[in-house]
C-alpha cells in the first residue's frame, strides 16, 4: 500500500510515522513535513530523526512553513520545545531530499499511475491545500487522503475547532470541500483511543526500539503540567489512527456527514459530504499499534 505521510511531528505523529513505517503491509515512499505543532525546522529534523531510529530509509521533503495567509500558532504546552516531549531520538542519518514537498508531491503523482498513492494526513492540511491549488488534475490522481482531523459532535481543543484544522482553516476548507476520496479522523474517534501504564509496559516488553520509544512518548503524553501529577491514562492518541484506519477500517465506524469549515476551522452543516469516523474498537486498535510497532 503505497503511501506518503504528511506530517508535523509532534508525539502522536512520531508513534503514527514508526508504525508505519515499520510495518511490512505500508509502503511509505516518503515523508512532507509542515509547520504545525512546532516550527517547521523542528518538524523535518524530527521526521528525519524518527525514520533513522525506525532504519527505514524514507525522503523528507519540507513544506510550507506557515499557514495559508496567518501566523503559525505552535502547540509548546504538550508537545514540548523539540516537539517530541524530551523523548531522545538518534541523529538524522540523513539531511532533508528538497524544501520543496509540494513540487515532490506533484511529481511523484504524476510519475505514478493515477489512484495508486495514499496520502496519511497527521498535520495541519497546508501542505496537501497547494498541491490542490497548483496542479488539480495531479491532485486527482492521488487514491484517496485518510486524514486526523476535525470535531463533529465533540467540543474543539483549539476555540470552537481541532488543531490540525484550526492551525490552517483555509487549507482546510480547500482539501475538505475538494471532492476528493478522503476520509477524515476527528476526535469523536481519537478521543476513544488511549493508553495506560499496563499498556506502556506490554510496549516496552517488546525490546523493540520502535515499540520502546512509543512508550516514552506516550508516558511524555501523560503529563498534563510539569506541577501535576500524571493521570491514569494518556491524551488521546490522534495521529496513529491514520495508518490504522488504511490497515484495519473495520474498526472504525464510519458515517457520512455533510460538513464545512468555517473560518475558524470548525466543522459546521454543509454540503460536502465527508466519510468520517465517529468511533473506534479501542482494545483492538491498541492490540494492533503493540504487533506494529514491535515489527
Amino acid at each position: 500500500m503505497p503511501a506518503i505521510i504528511d506530517t508535523d511531528p509532534g508525539i502522536d505523529d512520531a508513534i503514527a510515522i514508526l508504525y508505519a513505517l515499520r510495518h511490512p503491509d505500508l509502503d511509505i515512499a516518503a515523508m512532507t513535513t509542515v509547520a504545525g505543532n512546532i516550527g517547521l525546522s523542528v518538524t523535518t529534523a524530527n521526521a528525519l530523526k524518527i525514520a533513522t531510529l525506525a532504519d527505514v530509509h524514507a525522503p523528507v521533503h519540507a513544506g510550507a512553513p506557515a499557514p495559508l495567509g496567518r501566523d503559525p500558532r505552535p502547540e509548546l504546552g504538550i508537545h514540548g520545545n523539540d516537539g517530541l516531549g524530551g523523548v531522545t531520538f538518534p541523529d538524522p542519518a540523513t539531511r532533508p531530499a528538497s524544501e520543496d514537498a509540494v513540487g515532490y508531491l506533484i511529481s511523484i503523482l504524476n510519475q505514478a499511475d493515477p489512484q495508486t498513492i495514499d496520502l496519511f494526513c497527521l498535520a495541519p492540511l497546508t501542505n496537501i491545500a497547494q498541491l490542490i491549488t497548483r496542479a488539480p488534475d495531479t491532485a486527482k490522481r492521488i487514491r484517496r487522503i485518510i486524514a486526523m482531523g476535525g470535531a463533529v459532535d465533540e467540543p474543539g481543543n483549539m476555540g470552537r475547532g481541532e488543531f490540525n484544522l484550526a492551525h490552517d482553516p483555509e487549507a482546510a476548507a480547500i482539501v475538505l470541500h475538494a471532492g476528493l476520496d478522503l476520509t477524515l479522523i476527528p476526535l469523536d474517534a481519537t478521543r476513544q483511543f488511549r493508553a495506560d501504564a499496563a499498556y506502556l509496559h506490554t510496549l516496552r516488553a517488546t525490546g523493540k526500539p520502535p515499540a520502546v520509544a512509543s512508550a516514552d512518548l506516550i508516558d511524555a503524553y501523560f503529563v498534563q503540567t510539569e506541577h501535576q501529577a500524571k493521570g491514569s491514562e494518556s491524551r488521546p492518541l490522534h495521529d496513529p489512527c491514520v495508518p490504522l484506519y488504511a490497515l484495519h477500517p473495520d474498526l472504525f465506524r464510519i458515517e457520512t456527514r455533510h460538513l464545512q469549515v468555517d473560518h475558524d476551522g470548525a466543522l459546521i452543516a454543509g454540503p460536502h459530504p465527508i466519510r468520517v469516523a465517529m468511533g473506534v474498537d479501542a482494545d483492538a486498535l491498541r492490540a494492533r499499534l503493540c504487533e506494529g510497532l514491535a515489527c
